[in-house]
């Protein structure tokens, strides 16, 4: 990472290439939906593991406060900022 401080560079996410083995049905259906949005199969599969993490967490809310809290609009932004503000409290704006 030329010409970026050496303390800062722990900020910035390199992607890390892994390999993994999926059924050939799965790798084709993966190539033909990334091709549908114009994206590779790489930057498809990162975005559907985010989504997962993304629906877990709010199971893992659901789960704590009860399921009536969805209706509740506000406490579930009041939530999503206390987990944000947590997350990245670390990181230099």
């Amino acid at each position: 990472m030329q010409g970026i401080l050496w303390y800062s560079v722990w900020c910035y996410h390199a992607p890390v290439k892994i390999g993994v083995s999926l059924p050939e049905d799965l790798i084709a259906f993966a190539d033909e939906a990334a091709q549908r949005r114009g994206t590779s199969r790489s930057e498809l599969l990162a975005r559907l593991l985010e989504a997962e993490r993304v629906r877990q967490q709010t199971q893992e809310y659901l789960d704590r406060h009860g399921w009536d809290v969805a209706d509740d609009d506000k406490a579930w932004r009041r939530y999503q900022r206390r987990r944000m503000a947590e997350e990245y409290r670390d990181d230099d704006w």
